[in-house]
Parts: structure tokens; C-alpha cells; sequence
């Protein structure tokens, strides 16, 4: 066997195993990048760039075949490296046609050494690429995202920090100024930017951006994370101060108070972690007028209006109109003169941060200054003040045709999406049911209208039967007052008794039944009469078999009564 055998060569199974849980590579891929490497090593090896070869790998064995192309022998173009003369051809198959291809199986161990290192470094590069390639992938979507590190190497100009899966660069310019980094050090700090180069993918860390102080607030306050405060804008100057302007989305939540918390411990967790910056919080407005008033403070700010030709000799008509028409115009803003130092602050940070803050240039007057060039502030203000109402409305109408838009894409979406699952089925339907009907299976209107009569009377018979169970199984006895209860059998043992005094007492019998009848009209009067027990269908067949077995077992049906003698005392009676 001239393959390679991997039976007991244990390397081989754990070098994937290393690779799949260290560098967390799919061993099929380091598979894949083996056979090409032995290809290339092969080729090399003949000096035939484009030889036909396959390998084959398995648990047990690595085989390298050589694919080879039946030619005729007399072939002027025969090449060695690519073909195989018919003859010989059938000397390894013997049913081999021209066009067949032949594969040889070759020495893996007759390949040279040059060849082999070519192979090892071809696999080595392919894994670094995939490797620099899965970092890419991993973190180029993670921009401005927090993350934490360790650190592992300190250098005057970067730092390197080992975040997951890679190491992540924090040059000078992106630290904290004054702060003091260590190896092994637990940090925290933003992706600023992903790139890839040749020399691998690399992470850019930063802790002197913006966006970090951004992130913090989001982790120390509730409100930003469930959106309902949102930071509008932040500025900052690392190690100095940071401005922070904030929205609420909900009229009952104070903006201000969530960043700075109970007792201010949310913005004082945020001070630790950038190491006793100061920060200012203040609330977003729309009108940019009262937005550079508080991103300015602590200086109080007189008026603000739009720059104009005696303030700026170099700002001409032209720039005048691209200013207006996107909404960049520089402002000018008035103060005390005793407070043009504070509106400044100190190396002009706070003039800076506003700058950045706003995104408008800012040009900060003194109000003897402005009174020296003779500008009319109220009639600039009002101006100003004009102009950021037409801002406005045209925001809120871009807005409202922006939702428009949305809305409008959306239904296209959904249309698209309805008549791409559309089979046609509902059109089908509709054509059925438009369709008439075969004649012999029809059934004419008239046909339905007689079966629902016939149905109709079936019911109401069945209606008047159950009204004339309900009277016939009725009781029949008259109401009477509440008495003692009396069974039946006391009933039964006493129905002799009073059968035999009704025929002595033949006037008082008549008189019970005036005073019954009196009675019976006395309950008519007090409508007990109009009372009817309504029972059901089952209640009404036990009834109807309790009546008949008190039939059976009354005393009316005794053989033993003669009947016969009671009519002949009736009869003298009469």
C-alpha cells in the first residue's frame, strides 16, 4: 500500500482536534486545505501545473491518485503527465475506450522534500487567512460596541489587549490622558474600527472616543437602554470634560435625573470609569438657538443669530446660500464681556465641545463688540428666530413623508410577498362557485323551500306533543297549604277508612267539598292557579311510570270491593 497511513498516527487526529478547539477551525477545512496542498506538492514534484490528482482522506489513510487520460498510441500530443496510451491503459483496464480516465495510485512517500515544504506553507498561509477572515467577519458589525479585555503588552504608542478570539490594538491617541495601563489588567473599552490588511485583521480599541461614554450611560441607565431617553448628541475631549445633550421620549421621565440617578450614583459609576472627567448633562432642543445656549454653559449666553458679512468679512453670498439650504449657517453668539473667558473656557475646550456638539460653527461676541460693528440684535434675532420656525416645519414634514415612504415600501413588500405565495387557489374557488352546477345533481330552490316546511311542521308537531305530555302528566291535585308530610303508605293503609266514613257521613262529605271548592277558588284569586311546573323529558317518564305503578297497587283495583252494593246506597240516596 503506497498511502500514508493514519491508522496509528495519533498527531494527525489531535493537530485537528487543536486546531478545531483552539483556533476554533473546522477540521473539514483543514482537510480540504490538506488535499490542495498535496496537489500543489505533487505538481510540484512532476513539474506539471495542470496533472489531474486526486487525494483521498479517511480515518485510516491518506491515497494520492494520479488521473491520467486515454489517448490513442499514435497520438502526436501525448504527454505523459496528462495522458495514458490505450494500450497500456488496458493493460490496467482491460474494457479502457479513449476518453476514459485512468487514476494511478502514487508513492505519497517518493515526494520530494522541497515539494512537502511547499505544502506546509501553503496550508499555514490558508489557515491564517481563515483565520484573519473569521475575526474580520466576527467583529467587522460590532463597531462601537463595548467590549472588555485583558491586557497583555504595554508600549509607549499602543497597547494590546487580548479581547475574544484576537488581540485588539488602543494606540496613544485613543487612551485616556494620565491614565496608567498594566499587564494583565481587566479594561474596558469601544471597537472603533475593524480593518483588513495583509498582515491579518485588526481591531482598533478605544477608550478616548465619544461613543465610550455614550456606551457606559446605556449600561448604568435603565432608561437609555429601554430607548425611552435617548442621548441626541455627545461631545468630548478626553481627560477634560464631556457634553452630553439627552431627550425623553416620555413626558413623565425626567432626562436629566435618569443619567444622573439617585444620590447621582449613575453618572458617578461612569466619572470612576473615565477616571474623574467631568460631565455635563443638559437637555436636547430642536431650535439649534437654545441647543448652543446650554451646550455652551456654564456661560450665560445674551442672544444668538445667524452670522452675517460684518461679523465674517469672508462669508459671501454664495456660501450664504448653501448654508441656508442645508441648515448649517454659522451662529454668533453674545455674552457679558466679564464671561467671554467662560464661554471659552480654558484652551478654548468649551467653545470646542459646543462646536463639535452642534456642528455649527460658532463665533462668540462680546455684546460692546457687536454694539462697535452696529448690528441690530433684536432685528437678527428676530430673523433667526423666524428662520428656525421654517426649519422646523420642513422637519417635521420630511419626517411625515419619510413615514409615508416607509409605509408605502412596506405595502409594496407585502404585496410582493402575497403575490409570490399566491397559487392561485382563491381564483380557483371563485370560478367554482361562479360555475353552474350539473343539472341531474341540482336541487331547485323549491325543493330546499319544501324540505325547510316540512322540517318546520315536523318540529312544531313535535312541540304540541310535548305541551300535551306536560299537561297529561301533570299533577293533578289542587294547591294547598304546606301540611305534614304523609307517605304514601299511611296514604294507602287510610283510603279504607275514609271511603267508609264519606258513606255514613254522607252531608259532611258534601261540605268538605264546598269548603274544597271555596278553597280551589281562593287560590284562583291569589293566581296560584296560573303556576305550571314546567319538567323535562326524562322527568315526565318517571312520572308517567310512578302514576303507573300507583295504579297498579291501588285499592281501586282490589278484586275483592264489590262496587255493585255502593251503587244501590247512591241510588237511595238520590
Amino acid at each position: 500500500m503506497s498511502g500514508v497511513s493514519l491508522k496509528n498516527n495519533k498527531n494527525f487526529i489531535e493537530s485537528l482536534r487543536l486546531f478545531e478547539e483552539d483556533r476554533k477551525i473546522d477540521p473539514e477545512f483543514v482537510i480540504e486545505v490538506l488535499k490542495e496542498a498535496i496537489v500543489k506538492a505533487y505538481q510540484k514534484d512532476i513539474d506539471a501545473p495542470e496533472a489531474k490528482v486526486r487525494v483521498d482522506i479517511d480515518a485510516k489513510e491518506i491515497k494520492v491518485y494520479h488521473i491520467l487520460t486515454v489517448v490513442d498510441d499514435e497520438d502526436d500530443d501525448f504527454d505523459d503527465t496528462l495522458d495514458i496510451g490505450l494500450s497500456d491503459a488496458r493493460l490496467k483496464k482491460a474494457d479502457a475506450q479513449i476518453g476514459d480516465e485512468i487514476a494511478e495510485e502514487i508513492n505519497f512517500a517518493s515526494i520530494g522534500r522541497t515539494s512537502i515544504n511547499v505544502a506546509k506553507q501553503m496550508l499555514k498561509q490558508r489557515i491564517k487567512e481563515s483565520e484573519k477572515q473569521k475575526v474580520f467577519d466576527e467583529y467587522k458589525d460590532k463597531e462601537f460596541d463595548l467590549i472588555s479585555g485583558i491586557i497583555k503588552t504595554v508600549e509607549d504608542k499602543f497597547v494590546l489587549i487580548d479581547i475574544k478570539n484576537t488581540i485588539g490594538i488602543m494606540l496613544r491617541s485613543e487612551q485616556i490622558p494620565g491614565e496608567i495601563y498594566k499587564e494583565n489588567q481587566s479594561i474596558r473599552c469601544i471597537i472603533k474600527k475593524v480593518e483588513k490588511s495583509s498582515k491579518g485583521s485588526q481591531v482598533q480599541l478605544s477608550r478616548g472616543d465619544a461613543m465610550f461614554v455614550k456606551r457606559l450611560f446605556e449600561k448604568e441607565v435603565p432608561e437609555i437602554a429601554q430607548g425611552i431617553v435617548e442621548i441626541k448628541a455627545i461631545a468630548r475631549e478626553a481627560g477634560e470634560r464631556t457634553k452630553m445633550a439627552v431627550y425623553s421620549r416620555n413626558d413623565e421621565v425626567d432626562a436629566i435625573g435618569s443619567c444622573i440617578g439617585p444620590r447621582g450614583s449613575r453618572i458617578q459609576g461612569v466619572i470612576s470609569e473615565i477616571k474623574g472627567e467631568k460631565i455635563d448633562v443638559f437637555e436636547w432642543n430642536d431650535d439649534i438657538g437654545e441647543l448652543v445656549k446650554n451646550a455652551l454653559a456654564p456661560a450665560e449666553v445674551q442672544a444668538c443669530f445667524y452670522s452675517n458679512k460684518l461679523i465674517d468679512e469672508t462669508l459671501t453670498d454664495e456660501e450664504v446660500e448653501k448654508h441656508m439650504a442645508r441648515n448649517t449657517m454659522p451662529i454668533v453668539v453674545i455674552v457679558d464681556d466679564d464671561k467671554l473667558s467662560v464661554a471659552i473656557g480654558k484652551k478654548g475646550k468649551n467653545a470646542k465641545l459646543a462646536v463639535k456638539l452642534t456642528n455649527r460653527k460658532i463665533d462668540i461676541k462680546t455684546a460692546s463688540e457687536i454694539a462697535e460693528l452696529g448690528i441690530d440684535v433684536e432685528e437678527e434675532v428676530r430673523k433667526f428666530k423666524e428662520d428656525q420656525i421654517r426649519v422646523v416645519k420642513e422637519r417635521e414634514m420630511k419626517k411625515f413623508l419619510e413615514q409615508q415612504e416607509e409605509a408605502m415600501r412596506r405595502k409594496a413588500e407585502f404585496d410582493k410577498e402575497m403575490a409570490e405565495n399566491d397559487t392561485g387557489m382563491f381564483e380557483e374557488a371563485m370560478d367554482e362557485m361562479e360555475t353552474k352546477p350539473n343539472p341531474e345533481d341540482e336541487v331547485t330552490i323549491v325543493e330546499i323551500k319544501e324540505a325547510i316546511e316540512k322540517q318546520k311542521e315536523e318540529i312544531k308537531e313535535a312541540e304540541e306533543v310535548k305541551e300535551e305530555v306536560k299537561v297529561a302528566k301533570a299533577p293533578k291535585k289542587p294547591l294547598v297549604p304546606k301540611t305534614d308530610y304523609v307517605s304514601k303508605f299511611e296514604d294507602f293503609a287510610t283510603a279504607a277508612k275514609k271511603e267508609e266514613a264519606a258513606v255514613v257521613k254522607k252531608k259532611k262529605k258534601k261540605s268538605d267539598e264546598d269548603e274544597r271548592r271555596v278553597r280551589a277558588e281562593d287560590l284562583d284569586k291569589k293566581e296560584y292557579a296560573e303556576f305550571k311546573p314546567e319538567y323535562s323529558d326524562e322527568e315526565l317518564e318517571e312520572i308517567e311510570a310512578m302514576q303507573e305503578e300507583e295504579n297498579e297497587n291501588s285499592w281501586i283495583n282490589d278484586d275483592d270491593i264489590d262496587f255493585d252494593e255502593y251503587d244501590e246506597y247512591y241510588e237511595e240516596e238520590k
